[in-house]
């Protein structure tokens, strides 16, 4: 609703503003006769524009907040737990397990295998699972991220859920949504199917193999040299499919 309110508001503004433009442009552009009129001062113009943008303003700012409080509050207890974790260049996704409770970590502790710094002394943790490259989730369910960034400032970048938040060093931060389209059902879509087929046209002319839709988790901060490169495959599924493809992970600590 805000996204619509907002694109309305610059919609109307912009179609006003241009006819007024080349209609002023008409009606005032030099010619013999025209005489400029001395017009120094209004109180009634200062007030109508001030006074109307502070007011549409505003009602933009309570919208955003209403859309950030439903962002930033707390996910649903049932929600899963996903934990978003970034460094130059790549993601990787680490699962609460069956507990739903994401283990502790300390930077302390990140070695070339543990890159994540998890403690191997929290229980909670015991049962987490790391998975890079693709992560799932299941669709008509919650999920809730928490995000976190090793040396720099990332920025967890969902485009197709319209979903972004920084990853920042040094602390957690979160935002959880609701998937409702499945990745298959997605790449079923009229509109995804043209898009691809524009996309893989372009593909082949450069030599390269073609394909499917998915899903994307991206980073939408300059990280660095190979910024460009810094994204995860998101598969959206059914719950069946999803506990099927978890169940073949096994916990970190375990493996």
């Amino acid at each position: 609703m805000p996204l619509v309110f907002n694109m309305l508001i610059i919609f109307i503004v912009f179609v006003i503003t241009h006819v007024l433009l080349f209609y002023f442009s008409y009606k005032y552009y030099g010619r013999k006769g025209n005489v400029a009129t001395f017009f120094p001062h209004s109180n009634k113009l200062e007030m109508i524009w001030t006074v109307i943008p502070a007011i549409v303003l505003a009602v933009i700012i309570i919208f955003g907040l209403k859309a950030w409080n439903k962002i930033t509050e707390p996910a649903s207890d049932d929600a899963i737990v996903i934990q978003l974790y970034a460094k130059q260049f790549d993601w990787t996704a680490r699962y609460a397990g069956k507990d739903n409770k994401l283990g502790d970590s300390n930077y302390k502790l990140i070695t070339d295998d543990n890159t994540l710094g998890m403690d191997p002394k929290d229980k909670k943790g015991l049962d987490d699972i790391i998975v890079r490259n693709e992560f799932h989730i299941p669709v008509n369910k919650e999920i809730e991220f928490k995000l976190n960034a090793r040396e720099v400032i990332h920025s967890a970048f969902l485009p197709h859920f319209r979903a972004q938040m920084n990853c920042v060093p040094g602390m957690t931060t979160m935002l959880h949504f609701t998937p409702i389209i499945t990745t298959e059902e997605m790449r079923k879509k009229p509109y995804v199917i043209e898009l691809m087929k524009g996309i893989n046209e372009i593909r082949a002319k450069r030599g390269e193999k073609p394909e499917e839709f998915n899903y994307v988790l991206l980073c939408n901060k300059i990280c660095g040299n190979s910024h460009y490169n810094m994204q995860m495959t998101v598969i959206v599924e059914s719950e069946a499919d999803y506990k099927k493809w978890l169940s073949t992970n096994k916990p970190y600590f375990k493996k």
